[in-house]
């Protein structure tokens, strides 16, 4: 069996719609060759058992194995991969079918869920994290099966979208509300024709945008703000990043080390230390519409080059150590 043959059972919901994080994995690993059974949880909620009524991330939430069980000896998975969502079986369950194949959960939600999700993620076989600062959490409380996976994006993310005029701006936000973005977005509004997509604003926005219409949005600006900011106050380098660069938008982004990882400031995505530094920035772009152009498609460059589902997944895929089974699916 190769790594690029795998049968991996993959348990997600699509929260965030076709262009999510969650689909955007499934994509990859569906680039990397691998057969896959897809066990959709939007589509199937009475699968899901959440007794704490955790969300965002947080767990445990738990896949009912009895309404899955036919489903998953049929097709005798090599994985069986829970991403993100705080997903999980009951621990009994999680002993019983770690006999028979190797399971892993990705964390998608770091720092911010860590204290929700350390209670289980140390039952799987594999685990990953998007943050190196979780990564060293779950090592300090004794979880050593956690393995660091930064976001990343599949290859939808770079084909052209026409522009649509009703999405068209100078400048856009593609996140939802938080009040610690709401003075920069007052100012991006009241000095450039700025587009807001997203949930909860007290600004005007044009709403949340998923599948087909955020790529229209985002093929419809010039430039993007990126907020690196988590809900609880740590500092991560966001899916989103990844998603604007694949499609050679100019990126800002408030400066902080963790970024310069992946890509260079000042020559595939621009920096600034706070609102005044921002609006000046954006305005010497729009008045330098090459230069621009060329840090954008600098920035697709590395993406394409570095940044995708399907190099992130075939790397992990070719570092973790997936067990023999001690029993046969026959036998289940």
């Amino acid at each position: 069996m190769t790594r690029s043959s795998l049968k991996i059972a993959f348990i997600g919901r699509y929260t965030e719609g076709k262009t999510g994080i969650v689909k955007s994995i499934f994509m990859g690993l569906e680039e990397n060759g691998h057969e896959l059974l897809e066990i959709n949880l939007s589509q199937r909620t009475s699968l899901i058992y959440n007794p704490h009524k955790n969300f965002g991330g947080h767990g445990p939430v738990y896949v009912k194995w009895e309404f899955i069980k036919e489903e998953i000896t049929v097709f005798k998975p090599d994985v069986i991969l829970f991403c993100a969502g705080g997903l999980t079986f009951e621990k009994t369950v999680m002993e019983e079918l770690k006999k028979y194949c190797t399971i892993i959960g990705f964390t998608l939600s770091d720092p911010d869920v860590f204290p929700s999700v350390q209670s289980f993620v140390g039952e799987f076989d594999h685990h990953t994290t998007n943050s190196p600062l979780a990564m060293e959490m779950y090592k300090k409380a004794g979880i050593n099966n956690t393995h660091y996976m930064p976001f990343a994006i599949d290859s939808r993310f770079f084909t052209p979208h026409k522009p649509i005029y009703k999405y068209k701006s100078d400048v856009s936000i593609i996140g939802h509300f938080r009040p610690n973005r709401l003075e920069a977005a007052k100012a991006l509004q009241e000095n450039f024709r700025c587009k807001i997509f997203g949930r909860g604003w007290p600004l005007p926005s044009m709403g949340p945008v998923y599948d087909d219409e955020w790529f229209k949005a985002m093929y419809s600006t010039k430039m993007v703000v990126n907020f690196p900011l988590t809900g609880a106050g740590y500092t991560n380098v966001k899916v989103g990043i990844f998603e604007a660069a694949a499609t050679g938008r100019l990126i800002f982004t408030e400066y902080f080390e963790e970024m310069e990882h992946f890509f260079e400031y000042g020559k595939e995505i621009i920096a600034y230390s706070d609102e005044a530094d921002l609006i000046k920035k954006i305005r010497y772009f729009l008045q330098h519409p090459d230069d621009a152009e060329a840090i954008g498609l600098a920035g697709q460059k590395k993406c394409a080059e570095k940044h995708t589902w399907k190099q992130r997944l075939e790397t992990f895929f070719q570092e973790v150590q997936l067990k023999t089974p001690e029993k046969k699916w026959e036998e289940n």
